[in-house]
C-alpha cells in the first residue's frame, strides 16, 4: 500500500468527513447568527453565497476585497470593505469564508494574508456548499462531500490505475483539498505543460490532433511548443464566435506552412449532430445550452472526421466531455488515440471520466496533472503504449 493510497483512504473515511462537516456547518451557523462572518470576494460566487446565507436567516458582516477599487461599494446591503475595517465590525476571531474560486486565486496566499491579522478560523469556498448547497444550486465543480464519499471504492480503483507517483499525488491531493480542506498539500501547477507534455506523450511527426474547446489558441500554442512544426493535421473546434475570431487570428499569424495544416471549425462537438445555443463571452468558460443568443452547429467527431486517422484528442468542453466522447466512440475504438481530458467541470468528473477512459483504452498509461492553482484545470492524459516516451 503506497503512502498516497493510505492518505486517500483516510480522506475518504465517511465518519471522519461527516464529523468535519457537522463541525464546519455549526461554526458557519454560529458566526452568521452572531454577525461575525466575513466573506472574501464580492464577485458572482461570493454574492451567491451571501444571498444563500441571508435567505437562511444568517448575516454577513462584510464582504472583504483585496483591491482598493472595490472598497466602499454596497453589495445588496452588505458593505465591501478592506480587511481591517471589516474586523472592526466583527471584533477578534471572526469566521472568514473565502468565496473565491478562480484559476488566478491561491487559497494558501489568502490564508497567509489573513494570518497576518491573527485570523485562524478560515474556510474555503467548498464549505459554503457543505452548508448552503441547496440554496446555492449547482456549480460546475463544487458540491457537498456526499457524492465523492459514495464513490469511494471507485475513486480508489482509479487511483490504483494511475501510472506514476506524481499522478497519484495529484489525485490524492485533489481529493484531500475537496474533502478535508487540505490546501497545503496541493502540488504546484505547470501551466506551460498543459495537454501535450513530452515527458508524458510522444506523438508521431505526422500526428493528427483534435482540439475540442480550442478557445483562442492556447492549447494549439502549447502543442506547437512541445511537438514542433512537424504534424499531419490539427483540427480545432471552438463554438464561441469571439474566441473563434481570436483563434483565427492566432492561426493566421503562424508561418503559412504550419497554418495550412490547421483546420478551424466554428462548431460545438457532442453526442449527436444538431445546434447549440450560447452567449458569446470570449472567455474560457463559455457555456452552451439553454436560450443563448447565438446558434452554432454541433457535430460529432465520428461524422466530422470520417475515416481520417486520429492520434490524439484533447477535450476542454465545459462539462460536455461525456457527450463528446459518445460522439467519438468510433474513432476511439478504431484508432485508440491518446486522450487529454479536463476532469474538473463537474463534481464527479474526477471519477466518471477516468473510469470511461480506462474502459476505452485499457492498456493506456494514465497521468493526472494540475495546470492551475488549487486543483483547478486537472487534466487526465491517457497514453497508449505506442505514444509513451
Amino acid at each position: 500500500m503506497t503512502d498516497t493510497r493510505a492518505w486517500l483512504a483516510e480522506t475518504l473515511d465517511a465518519g471522519r468527513i461527516g464529523a468535519m462537516q457537522q463541525a464546519t456547518c455549526a461554526m458557519l451557523d454560529a458566526a452568521a447568527a452572531e454577525g461575525r462572518l466575513l466573506i472574501i470576494g464580492s464577485a458572482a460566487l461570493p454574492m451567491r453565497i451571501m444571498r444563500a446565507i441571508r435567505a437562511g436567516g444568517g448575516r454577513v458582516a462584510a464582504m472583504v476585497e483585496y483591491a482598493p477599487r472595490f472598497w466602499g461599494r454596497d453589495a445588496e446591503g452588505v458593505p465591501v470593505l478592506p480587511l481591517d475595517e471589516a474586523l472592526a465590525l466583527t471584533g477578534p476571531d471572526p469566521v472568514v469564508l473565502v468565496g473565491i474560486w478562480s484559476p488566478q486565486h491561491v487559497h494558501g496566499h489568502t490564508v497567509a494574508w489573513l494570518a497576518t491579522r491573527g485570523i485562524t478560523r478560515i474556510l474555503p469556498v467548498m464549505a459554503a456548499f457543505w452548508r448552503w448547497g441547496g440554496a446555492l444550486g449547482e456549480h460546475y465543480q463544487l458540491s457537498g462531500p456526499e457524492p465523492l464519499l459514495a464513490a469511494a471504492p471507485r475513486i480508489m480503483a482509479v487511483h490504483d490505475r494511475l501510472a506514476d507517483a506524481e499522478s497519484r499525488r495529484h489525485h490524492a491531493a485533489d481529493l484531500a483539498w475537496r474533502l478535508a480542506f487540505d490546501h497545503a498539500s496541493l502540488p504546484g501547477p505547470r501551466p506551460e505543460a498543459i495537454y501535450f507534455d513530452r515527458a508524458l506523450l510522444r506523438l508521431p511527426e505526422d500526428a493528427v490532433v483534435v482540439d475540442g474547446g480550442a478557445f483562442s489558441g492556447d492549447a494549439l500554442e502549447h502543442f506547437l511548443r512541445w511537438h514542433g512544426p512537424r504534424f499531419g493535421r490539427y483540427h480545432a473546434f471552438e463554438p464561441d464566435p469571439i474566441s473563434f475570431a481570436n483563434l483565427t487570428q492566432y492561426r493566421d499569424r503562424l508561418p503559412p506552412s504550419v497554418a495550412a495544416r490547421i483546420a478551424l471549425h466554428q462548431a460545438g462537438i457532442g453526442a449527436a449532430a444538431g445546434e447549440l445555443r450560447l452567449d458569446p463571452s470570449g472567455t474560457p468558460g463559455t457555456i452552451t445550452g439553454g436560450s443563448g443568443s447565438v446558434v452554432v452547429p454541433c457535430v460529432t467527431l465520428d461524422a466530422m472526421l470520417g475515416e481520417e486517422r486520429v492520434d490524439c484528442i484533447k477535450l476542454d468542453t465545459e462539462g460536455q466531455e461525456h457527450p463528446v466522447l459518445d460522439g467519438a466512440a468510433g474513432i476511439i475504438a478504431r484508432d485508440q488515440p491518446a486522450l487529454a481530458i479536463s476532469v474538473y467541470h463537474k463534481p464527479d468528473d474526477i471519477v466518471t471520466l477516468p473510469e470511461r477512459v480506462i474502459a476505452a483504452l485499457p492498456d493506456a498509461a494514465l497521468h493526472l496533472r494540475a495546470h492551475d492553482h488549487d486543483g483547478i484545470d486537472l487534466v487526465l492524459t491517457a497514453v497508449p503504449r505506442r505514444f509513451q516516451p
